[in-house]
């Protein structure tokens, strides 16, 4: 019996080793806090950094991340600079940019990130508008006023995406196209500031 509880110790240890693939994949940063390396602007000038920080001012265009990504957790900081601004995440984005104007992505999602009524929802460009539920009242409670640094997190799995404000869940959606595509940084009207993007990508 001795033995035996001896052991224990020595299996556990390989177990864990065994099953270390388990373990949430390592946060890769997107965004080097000095420069645009790593991004590909499309169609606008408007964003630019310094800092520690991503800084965009009002335009047409997009910018958007050289990489692709199919499965994968998001986390970000940002805050708004002015009321009434209008911008957000593009996910899963083609590289194409439609010809008309604002020259968003030709086909991917759009987050919205303001402080009006459509902060958070889920669109569709190009492709099946997704099912989402906005849960309102969380929503409510964890939004902070314009000048407020807030942390959000996008997770994408398959066909599936969870967005969370300071930890708190507030959007789910389903029935989402799970073709690879691009993250993008959009900034119609106002002023934003993004920091501290990582990425944790997830196998297929």
């Amino acid at each position: 019996m001795r033995r035996l509880l001896g052991a224990i110790p020595t299996v556990l240890l390989l177990t864990g080793l065994l099953v270390g693939f388990d373990d949430p994949p390592p946060a890769v940063p997107l965004f080097d806090g000095k420069s645009l390396e790593g991004w590909v602007p499309e169609h606008t000038e408007a964003f630019a950094a310094h800092d520690g920080v991503l800084a965009s001012k009002p335009g047409h265009g997009w910018l958007r991340s050289a990489s692709s990504f199919k499965n994968f957790q998001l986390d970000l900081e940002y805050r708004i600079l002015k009321e009434g601004s209008e911008g957000g995440l593009l996910i899963r984005a083609a590289a194409e940019s439609a010809a008309a104007e604002p020259h968003w992505t030709a086909k991917g999602y759009q987050v919205p990130i303001t402080d009006g009524d459509g902060n958070l929802v889920l669109f569709g460009h190009g492709t099946a508008p997704p099912r989402f539920e906005r849960k309102a009242d969380a929503l409510k409670a964890a939004a902070k006023p314009p000048g407020t640094w807030q942390k959000l997190s996008l997770k994408a799995t398959g066909d599936r995406m969870e967005i969370s404000l300071d930890d708190v869940l507030i959007t789910l959606a389903e029935g989402v196209d799970p073709a690879p595509g691009h993250i993008g940084l959009y900034d119609k009207a106002g002023h934003y500031e993004w920091k501290n993007i990582t990425i944790r990508v997830q196998p297929d």
